[in-house]
This record gives C-alpha cells, sequence and structure tokens, in this order.
C-alpha cells in the first residue's frame, strides 16, 4: 500500500570488480540447437538427447535424486529402465562434455572432488568396516572402484585404525603419493562381477585379501549400506585373483544403483 518514493544507486567502479585474468573457455557441446533434452550428470558433463520423454520412467529419473535408485548410470550406456520409448535411437542419451578448458575454472572439478574426499574421511569409524567408493584413476572400464575400510596397524598408532591424517611435507607411503592435509585410508578392495544380465555390474565379490591404503583425495562416497545376496560357489572365482576360498571372501554384495550415481557425481 506505499508507494516508491526514492531509488538509490550504488555505483561500482571497474577497479572495484575482480575479474580473471584470461576468459574461461569451455567444450562445446556440439548439436546443442537440436537436442531437446538435458541431463546434468556432474560439474562439466551433461547427457543430451534429439527428442525428450516424459514417460513415467523418464520423468522418475529427471525428477529424482541421489540415493533413490534412479539415476542414470553409465554401466547401463546411460539408459533408462523402463522407458517406452528405450527401443528409438531418437531417445538415446549421449555423454557430452562442458569442461572449461582455459581459465580459472579448469581446476574446479578436481578442486571440487579433493574437497569432498578430504571431508569423508574424519568421518569413517576408526575400527573400520565401512564400504567406500574411491574415484578409478586410467581404468578403461570402471570409474569407480568399491572397497571397505579396515584396520591397520601400519600407520603407526597406539591401537590400528582404518585413517590417519598426512602432516608434514609431500611424501610417498605405501606407494601412493600424500600431501599436507590428505588422509591415509585403508582398504580391502571388491572385485566386480558380471552375472546380473543387465549390463550394470552391481554385484560383488572380495578380491586379493590383502591391504591397500589410498589417499582421500579419491573418496567420493562412504559409509552406505551393502546387501548380501549369496555366496560365490567353492572354487569359483570368476576371474577375480587371488579369491580366498573361505565364505566370508565368497559372499557376494549388491551395490545399490542410486549410491554408485551419486558417487559418480563428485567424480573428475
Amino acid at each position: 500500500m506505499r508507494a516508491v518514493s526514492a531509488i538509490y544507486f550504488h555505483w561500482a567502479g571497474m577497479s572495484d570488480i575482480d575479474r580473471p585474468d584470461t576468459d574461461a573457455k569451455f567444450d562445446r557441446v556440439e548439436g546443442i540447437s537440436a537436442s531437446y533434452q538435458f541431463f546434468m550428470l556432474r560439474e562439466g558433463e551433461v547427457l543430451v538427447r534429439p527428442h525428450s520423454c516424459w514417460c513415467p520412467a523418464c520423468f522418475d529419473v529427471a525428477t529424482g535424486g541421489p540415493g533413490q535408485g534412479m539415476r542414470l548410470s553409465p554401466n547401463t550406456g546411460y539408459k533408462v529402465v523402463g522407458c517406452t520409448r528405450a527401443d528409438s535411437d531418437f531417445y538415446e542419451w549421449s555423454n557430452k562434455s562442458c569442461r572449461a578448458k582455459e581459465g580459472a575454472e579448469v581446476g574446479s572439478p578436481d578442486l571440487r572432488a579433493r574437497t569432498h574426499g578430504h571431508a569423508l574421511a574424519p568421518g569413517l569409524a576408526p575400527a573400520g568396516g565401512e564400504w567406500v567408493l574411491v574415484e578409478a584413476y586410467n581404468d578403461k572400464d570402471d570409474e569407480l572402484w568399491l572397497g571397505r575400510t579396515l584396520a591397520f596397524g601400519g600407520f603407526n598408532s597406539r591401537a590400528p585404525r582404518c585413517s590417519k591424517k598426512h602432516t608434514g611435507q609431500q611424501s610417498k607411503k605405501f606407494g601412493t603419493r600424500f600431501d599436507a592435509g590428505d588422509y591415509m585410508v585403508a582398504v580391502q578392495w571388491y572385485e566386480r562381477l558380471c552375472e546380473s544380465g543387465d549390463g550394470e555390474r552391481l554385484e560383488f565379490v572380495m578380491g586379493e585379501r590383502k591391504v591397500d591404503v589410498i589417499s582421500s583425495t579419491e573418496l567420493r562416497l562412504a559409509g552406505f549400506a551393502m546387501t548380501r545376496i549369496g555366496t560365490q560357489p567353492a572354487g569359483v572365482s570368476d576371474g577375480v585373483e587371488g579369491a580366498s576360498a573361505n565364505e566370508e571372501a565368497r559372499a557376494k554384495w549388491h551395490l545399490p544403483r542410486g549410491d554408485e550415481a551419486e558417487a559418480l557425481t563428485w567424480c573428475r
């Protein structure tokens, strides 16, 4: 009910505005004008398809958040399970890059991933036993590795624990480089199986029984629940080298699709 009686402007001079030294340049998404639906995977990556589909399955994917088991996954070729138009190429997703090539934003995905990993490490249970997803570097088949934390006496602590903060200068320990502020995390790796037939490869069995120490910069998700779905027959390793014959090593586990998809959003 009140009338505007005055408008005040506060001007900022050119010297008052911080600008990057160089303009940012980004990868170009080819065919963007001929595409009608987009889905952001993570910083610098976007899915594109020529036509939009809003069938119930696609609607759930577009509106569902991480942890709902509905996110698009590279393990299925970014196909929407249950899409009514899944057989048509017009509704097929393709992965495009929109990453920064030049300028201050080039290192943003790396900094974001490192910061997230450092935030996860202090919350790990000292005694171990928590599932973790780790970004897989230079792996042609997988973007993520599954591991389980375990207590490790090699950290020279009074009692074995699964992690320890690295202090001091950059150094190489347990075959891994650590910078000041990184956490050393002890894990037992689990290997993917290829049994389900749906192409997602969400089933795992324990790999070679040994301790591996990773840097917290590689952590992408921790503390999620896994479901035990059976046991590998004795003597069957499905190509897993050094798999132990005991029942714990032969236990099969199922990784929820939503948890893997959430971890992928934190990858570089």
